[in-house]
């Protein structure tokens, strides 16, 4: 019987080790006299029991779902492997894209136009509403990171144009 690793098994097996390791880090902590009941190491430690019940039940639900393969599946999951890496990499290059013109065009025309060329590189077709969406979110981001969370964003060249400075 041959065992197959999937990238579930592998995830859930590594990140049980980053769970243990970070909960023999958060039992070094040392108690001190001001501690109550829950302790400096009472949430660390909380949230490394969470990761590793998370990552058991990733595994399990691997080994449940895994079912025997033909050559033909083998064929088609090396496509669709492809397929994902080929549409993950665009995305990359995309996030790239996005890097190389904010300080130019400024935070709210790139990210609405990282949007838009988003949404038609996964394949949804041009029209009127996804320019409307595109426009209202590049607004509503960076109103939302200047004003509310008080984040200066890049103003590109267009407050330049307006004399604005």
């Amino acid at each position: 019987m041959k065992i197959f690793l999937d990238k579930d098994l592998l995830a859930g097996l590594f990140l049980i080790g980053v769970g243990s390791v970070y909960y023999y880090m958060a039992n070094s902590l040392h108690r001190s006299l001001l501690s109550d009941r829950v302790g400096a190491d009472g949430f660390p430690k909380l949230l490394a029991v969470t990761l590793i019940i998370f990552s058991t039940i990733m595994i399990l639900q691997s080994v449940i779902k895994r079912k025997p393969s033909s050559a033909t599946t083998a064929d088609e999951g090396d496509d669709r492997l492809r397929f994902k890496f080929k549409n993950a990499a665009g995305m990359l290059l995309l996030g790239i894209g996005y890097l190389l013109i904010v300080s130019w065009a400024g935070y709210m025309v790139s990210i609405a136009l990282l949007i838009l060329v988003a949404l038609r590189y996964q394949g949804e077709p041009l029209s009127w509403n996804m320019l409307l969406v595109t426009v209202l979110a590049g607004i509503f981001f960076w109103v939302f990171f200047v004003f509310a969370l008080k984040i200066p964003m890049p103003g590109g060249i267009w407050p330049g144009l307006f004399g604005i400075r």
